[in-house]
């Protein structure tokens, strides 16, 4: 049978589809196309997204594909810590809660339906700490669209009902507390020594150093299991109990910012070590970034948006590898991004990526991508 042949007999086998199923959800399409010499139907799910077809199936197969069961938990479980949004409670539980975790969910979602059970559990785990609650964003539409939603799930995490990350990583509950966990560790740590300024400056992690006029003595619990996973190895070096008004906007800063520790210092040798003027205008504040090991230094009013600011486009380095991990901090980067896709063994492409990006500091993050 010729070409013209099979295309006739496809598209009188879809019209006629259209017809069969008109009066169902089912929905047909077609498409022109000549690239290739193999003729299929594909059949796609309402979810996941026309993007990643569930299958291609032939028609007699249409209807065991239609019935296949999943055998997965209901989106909404009547036994909930999770707590249920609308438009009516959602600024409310929002301002009456530091920590809030919200999901945005569709019923009908195969990922919502896998997420709600392990969601559920995480809020079990932290109730009375931080709420995990849920939007039915098909019920809740204008909410939904407000908060810019466009698949499911999204998660979004909030303090003092300020969006302040979404969330990308494993649906799993262990993985969500343990997120969550550590957005509440952010808190700020007290450095007096040389000796303990000394490790700051070798440590794997982005370091943020106030140069403060006064600490003044506050009583200040914690739980020093709830730092970063990757800092606890220097953590227990610091005095943690105790800080004034200026340490107040530094630590009030810090839980916006978990994946950066935070520290206050007012003995000058130890500014000096982070190459801070001793004779500087107190307060003032510097960033060290953990991969480049490179010192920025603040030059703005101490509040905490300004803070917030600088923090933001300081701790993410001139180049940075994409994967799983830099995921979220790429893409809650305030700046522009600049990508480049190039083997890991090209030097060259790097290095002159790298000087592109030293002449856009401040205003276009370089990102490199490795294949």
């Amino acid at each position: 049978m010729s070409t013209k042949a099979h295309l006739l007999a496809l598209s009188t086998t879809i019209f006629l589809l259209f017809i069969v199923f008109r009066l169902s959800p089912f929905c047909v399409y077609k498409i022109d196309y000549d690239g290739g010499y193999v003729l299929c139907v594909s059949v796609f799910k309402k979810f996941p997204p026309i993007s990643s077809r569930d299958t291609v199936a032939s028609l007699d197969s249409y209807e065991s594909f239609k019935d296949r069961k999943y055998n997965l938990p209901p989106a909404i479980d009547e036994k909930e810590d999770a707590v249920n949004l609308s438009d009516k409670n959602f600024s409310d539980v929002l301002a009456k809660n530091q920590h809030v975790m919200v999901a945005f969910y569709a019923p009908w979602c195969f990922w919502s339906k896998k997420l709600a059970p392990e969601y559920e559990a995480a809020a079990t785990e932290l109730k009375g700490k931080a709420v995990l609650a849920k939007v039915n964003a098909i019920n809740e539409i204008e909410l939904a669209k407000r908060w810019g939603i466009q698949g499911y799930p999204t998660i979004y995490f909030f303090v003092n009902g300020v969006h302040v990350d979404t969330y990308y990583h494993d649906r799993k509950k262990d993985a969500i507390a343990n997120y969550i966990k550590t957005k509440m560790a952010g808190d700020l740590y007290t450095v007096m020594t040389t000796e303990n300024a000394e490790h700051l400056l070798t440590a794997q992690s982005t370091i943020a150093l106030g140069f403060l006029n006064s600490l003044k003595v506050h009583t200040h619990s914690y739980d020093l299991s709830n730092c970063l996973s990757v800092s606890l190895n220097i953590c227990y070096c610091y005095d943690k109990k105790f800080y004034g008004l200026e340490g107040e906007v530094l630590a009030a800063a810090s839980k916006l910012h978990p994946d950066v520790l935070f520290f206050q210092t007012t003995r000058a040798d130890v500014a000096k070590m982070f190459l801070i003027d001793p004779e500087i205008k107190r307060p003032t504040l510097v960033l060290l970034e953990k991969e480049s090991k490179q010192l920025s230094h603040f030059d703005g009013p101490f509040t905490i948006s300004v803070i917030d600011d600088f923090i933001s486009l300081n701790k993410i380095p001139l180049m940075i590898t994409y994967s799983r991990e830099t995921t979220p901090l790429i893409l809650n980067s305030p700046l522009k991004l600049l990508w480049l896709f190039a083997a890991v063994h090209d030097s060259e492409a790097k290095s002159i990526f790298q000087e592109t990006a030293r002449a856009f500091k401040g205003k276009v993050n370089a990102e490199t991508c490795i294949w």
